[in-house]
């Protein structure tokens, strides 16, 4: 049996175009590495109903859940965290593609070295807090006379910029790792955004079990939270250094240069735009 479970989530309500795309992303890309594939059909109401998804499937060895579409994304990961018998978990969301060869070999090889609990795809700097100095737009005087309130309700749950994070479209984990994870019920985007970026996060929950979070590009080279932003993944310069691309990246390639401009300083404040050379001597 193999070490690794790629899990794929596949939502009933996004169609078939997604599922079809990831699919193709998927077996253009050789892995790199041994690995089960686990679809996590969510939102279906049967085996009649997953037959198309299926029939695409036909060649390619897979297991499969069915799940209710109850709660957002992240709650299936723990649930096929649970089932699983592998010691380690990829986790693609619904709108992951795959962008080169052996991506999944890279992120192994990130998450096996000493002292690394969670390896991403993509990582962010940015907060949802109110208080964070971007916003695409001035603000009405109802939305400012608000703010403070809103402010506080958000600091409860939220850190300031910068709020370093692995974002969950595509991430690696020991599964001992992930048992360990506490969270509630994952009942809405709130929940979701809480357990993604929020002060008890993934990404923070591993890093206080004295882990760290590692982006790995394209490239192959694990970036700390620190590099990030001259990583020329998520949302930065030309992102051609995408190991798994997303509908979060896919949207930044389409904007213009205002549009980029914001998102580029949402993730990354004063370092957003910053030219580094990111094929530097790590090893990989």
């Amino acid at each position: 049996m193999p070490d690794i479970c790629v899990v794929h989530l596949v939502r009933k309500k996004n169609g078939i175009e997604p599922f079809r795309n990831f699919l193709d992303s998927y077996l253009n890309h050789p892995s790199g590495v041994e690995h089960e594939l686990l679809i996590l059909f969510k939102g279906f109401s049967g085996r009649s109903d997953i037959v198309p998804y299926e029939d695409l499937l036909k060649s390619t060895p897979h297991a499969f859940l069915l799940l209710s579409d109850f709660g957002f994304d992240l709650r299936p990961y723990f649930i096929a965290t649970e089932r699983s018998s592998c010691r380690y978990l990829c986790f693609l969301n619904s709108f992951s593609l795959i962008q080169d060869d052996n991506w999944l070999l890279k992120l192994y090889r990130q998450l096996t070295k000493p002292g690394v609990g969670l390896v991403g795809a993509t990582g962010s700097w940015g907060s949802i807090c109110p208080e964070q100095k971007t916003t695409m737009k001035t603000l009405p005087l109802w939305k400012k006379l608000l703010r403070p309130l809103v402010r506080s309700c958000f600091r409860l749950y939220f850190a300031p910029f910068p709020n370093s994070h692995i974002r969950t479209n595509g991430f690696m984990v020991l599964r001992d790792t992930m048992l360990k994870i506490r969270y509630r019920l994952v009942l809405t985007k709130w929940h979701a955004y809480r357990l993604e970026s929020g002060k008890n996060s993934i990404t923070r929950q591993i890093e206080r079990m004295g882990m760290k979070a590692i982006v790995v590009g394209k490239d192959g080279v694990g970036y700390g939270k620190n590099e990030w932003h001259a990583s020329n993944t998520f949302w930065s310069q030309n992102q051609s250094n995408l190991l798994i691309a997303d509908n979060q990246t896919r949207k930044y390639d389409m904007e213009d240069g205002a549009q980029r401009s914001w998102r580029e300083r949402f993730a990354w404040g004063e370092l957003a735009g910053r030219k580094v050379d990111y094929k530097r001597s790590h090893s990989t």
